[in-house]
């Protein structure tokens, strides 16, 4: 078979296993950008976020006005499917690219096999498989920018030194190597308007090749190349900053969108140490294939790859180190490398290393060891795009359930945190009012609503890995319901944002905080940077007026010394001073009955404040919790570290060899369901952890793998321990005596969520 009929087999096998699982909603929140851009381009307005990808968008309006005039869809359904037709279409492209790409990179010109095997591999990949279905930039830039290098790389075979490295060109070769260095630069400039990472595997080959006409005319092909990069440049450059009101505007919104990057991205620039490292190599050479015994494979053959290179063919050598190397560095130090389709870029130079590790070992292995990978790869990521085309994205569910349930009952308000607001712009959901979504603050818009007399139940799309929400009132979370994309848990879907949505319908609740406190990882850092904190003035919790009695739990901690006095503790009651307490150094947990009649009065809240003194000893309030007398209540007492928090896991707390829980509330049976981490991820063994109520035993386990442990506390254990219930187990440690050095703490269980539940109110509490 020709090439060219193998190039068009291929494609149309790629076209046929894309066209009927094309994206069909927007997903990931650049894909929503992308389609807020394609209807109305202001990059200052990050529709799409900086630096704006403009011949990106403009090739999506003209696929968008296509895609509107044969289909009757809203517009965000014909978004998303324009700009993954556009996704469609590049990966086809990239294929022919590709070819001439790996066979300009050959020894020589008899090397067809060899650079189909790599353009098969490289389409066949699980992300490049993907992301040609999916409404985003990734695979359109990496197309432009395999036409650049394409043309760089033939000028670059003409330029092969001859026979006894005679490195003389004749005129019609340097014509020929001038024409494709013209067009390499202009295709590199311009690749930039799609995705401007390009630059980094595009730019520096640039620079190799009009090196390596040093003494053989390289004044003309620096001249037209710097021509035509800037003719490229200008070619997008100039439309950009007239549609963005100027250079000025135009900076200030790159600047802002540089600063969020380097404030919340994971870049090993920022924080590096080898466990971020490692990650970092993780994500960019195992997740693209999205299984470890094919990564493996295409790694092991990359590495035997480039010993093939340096052994026989040093000149493909520094092409390879020009195409890949400068943007490997780039991407593992700034780019935030959990977003796996970062790594896109080094997918076709692993597939040309792997295949020459093939030839390492056999010319003749390379059809079948090229076929048995492809058919690998495939095998993995068509059931997962099959998944993906299946079901919409959660925010698009979401929205379309919340659609329905309003022909019935409307909120007295929409509030959400800050990651869902693009997607409600874009599908346009028309719920309203809808409150403010500032970033990290979200839950004071609903502090302003209750507070000014809101009384109708609100409606807030959470993300479900913030925890903000814990500063109100659990009892009034009960009403939620979570929806997931499964196929974030995916390694080469890493990244994908927003992942989940939990809709929550809150009515009124019983209280919520302001600032100051320190529930969980989030707030407490909120806390901080807000400059709140119990140690520096008061803090407020509102608490809804009742006639009856109350319990009213509080727990938290004082960062002083071993030699510092205690802090003293001022608990009042709308301004009346209701309870005082000295806590030394380290944590401390109160329950306090509030009597009948404490928290009337007028108006809907009573404002129940909590301050600490000295002012120079540190102080933080950890847990909070008003319920009525009658109702189960619990807390995390001696035992338990404060809360910690990542983005990967969530929330936890480290309790030591020996943690209590506090149960408060009237003696009746209560199940305990707790969710830990594998201990064998610190320990050799699996560790034995027992419950206990007083010295009543409760429950036993060996616990080798992460998941819930769950056990009954009947009423009369309960009543005998006072509500105590104590978690023991076999395997502790200190961090500092395993290199550590200012960690002290003995750890023994990490622990990601309790719940305590009764026969009333299922999943009371879970913090």
């Amino acid at each position: 078979m020709t090439p060219s009929r193998a190039l068009a087999a291929l494609a149309l096998i790629f076209a046929i296993a894309h066209v009927p699982f094309l994206a069909g909603s927007l997903e990931d929140i650049d894909s929503v950008n992308f389609a807020l851009g394609v209807r109305d381009f202001d990059v200052a307005a990050h529709r799409p976020h900086p630096p704006g990808y403009p011949v990106y968008i403009a090739l999506g309006k003209i696929a968008a006005a296509v895609t509107g005039a044969v289909t009757d869809a809203p517009a965000s359904t014909i978004e998303a499917r324009a700009l993954a037709v556009l996704s469609l279409i590049a990966g086809l492209v990239a294929i022919v690219f590709l070819y001439r790409l790996f066979a300009a990179m050959g020894r020589s010109e008899g090397c067809d096999i060899e650079a189909f095997a790599a353009t098969a591999i490289t389409a066949s990949c699980p992300l490049f498989w993907y992301l040609g279905a999916r409404p985003m930039s990734d695979l359109p830039g990496l197309t432009a920018a395999l036409a650049s290098q394409a043309c760089l790389m033939a000028a670059w075979r003409i330029q092969r030194p001859g026979p006894g490295g005679d490195r003389r060109l004749s005129p019609a070769m340097t014509a020929a190597s001038g024409r494709m260095i013209v067009i390499g630069a202009f295709l590199a400039a311009f690749s930039i308007g799609l995705r401007s990472q390009t630059l980094w595997f595009t730019a520096p080959l640039l620079v190799l090749v009009l090196s390596d006409r040093v003494g053989r005319g390289v004044a003309g092909a620096m001249i037209g190349s710097t021509v035509a990069f800037v003719a490229g440049g200008l070619a997008w450059g100039i439309p950009l900053l007239v549609a963005s009101g100027g250079l000025h505007a135009y900076l200030a919104a790159l600047g802002t969108q540089a600063g969020e990057d380097f404030a919340s991205g994971e870049m090993l620039y920022t924080n590096p140490n080898s466990r971020a490292a490692a990650f970092a190599l993780l994500r960019t050479f195992v997740y693209p294939w999205d299984s470890t015994a094919i990564a493996a494979v295409v790694v092991i053959l990359a590495a035997a790859g480039l010993v093939q290179l340096l052994w026989r063919d040093r000149r493909s050598l520094a092409a390879v180190i020009a195409i890949a190397g400068p943007y490997l560095l780039f991407h593992l130090l700034f780019q935030d490398t959990s977003f796996v389709r970062y790594a896109l870029p080094l997918v076709p130079v692993a597939a040309f290393l792997a295949v020459r590790g093939v030839v390492l070992v056999s010319t003749k292995a390379v059809p079948a060891a090229a076929s048995l990978l492809s058919i690998a790869c495939v095998a993995v990521a068509s059931p997962v795009l099959v998944a993906y085309s299946a079901d919409p994205s959660p925010q698009v569910r979401v929205i379309d359930a919340m659609k329905m349930q309003a022909l019935e009952s409307r909120p007295g308000a929409l509030a959400m945190h800050q990651t869902f607001v693009r997607p409600l712009e874009a599908e346009e959901v028309g719920i309203t009012p809808q409150l403010p979504a500032p970033p990290r603050r979200e839950w004071l818009e609903l502090v302003k609503y209750w507070k000014s007399g809101g009384t109708d139940p609100i409606w807030f799309l959470a993300d479900p890995m913030r925890s903000d929400l814990a500063l109100i009132d659990p009892a009034s979370r009960q009403d939620s319901t979570e929806l997931r994309w499964p196929l974030v848990d995916r390694p080469a879907f890493g990244g994908m944002r927003p992942a989940a949505v939990r809709w929550y319908r809150m009515p009124v609740p019983g209280w919520f905080l302001e600032e100051g406190w320190t529930l969980t990882a989030e707030t407490g850092g909120m806390a901080a940077l807000m400059g709140r904190g119990s140690y520096l003035g008061p803090i407020n919790a509102m608490v809804r007026r009742r006639p009856g009695a109350a319990r009213l739990l509080i727990g938290g901690r004082t960062l002083a010394g071993p030699n510092d006095p205690p802090s003293h503790f001022k608990m009042s009651i709308d301004g009346v001073v209701f309870q005082e307490w000295d806590v030394p150094p380290g944590f401390f947990l109160k329950a306090f009955d509030v009597p009948a009649g404490r928290l009337s009065g007028t108006g809907t809240w009573s404002t129940v404040s909590v301050e600490s003194t000295p002012s120079s000893i540190q102080t933080t309030v950890e847990q909070f919790d008003v319920q009525d007398g009658t109702a189960t209540m619990w807390g995390y007492d001696q035992g338990w570290q404060e809360v910690e928090y990542s983005m990967a896991l969530g929330p936890w707390r480290w309790a030591s060899d020996r943690a209590t829980l506090r149960i408060y509330g009237p003696p009746r049976a209560v199940r305990i369901t707790m969710r830990i981490e594998s201990p064998l991820r610190y320990f050799d063994s699996a560790a034995t952890v027992r419950a206990f109520a007083g010295e009543r035993e409760l429950a036993v386990s060996t616990i080798s793998s992460t998941g819930d442990w769950a056990f009954d506390v009947p009423a009369d254990a309960l009543a005998a321990s006072g509500g105590a219930i104590s978690i023991q187990t076999d395997k502790s440690f200190v961090p500092a005596e395993r290199g550590s050095a200012t960690d002290r703490r003995r750890l023994g269980l990490r622990v990601f969520a309790i719940q305590v539940s009764n026969g009333l109110t299922p999943a009371e509490s879970s913090r």
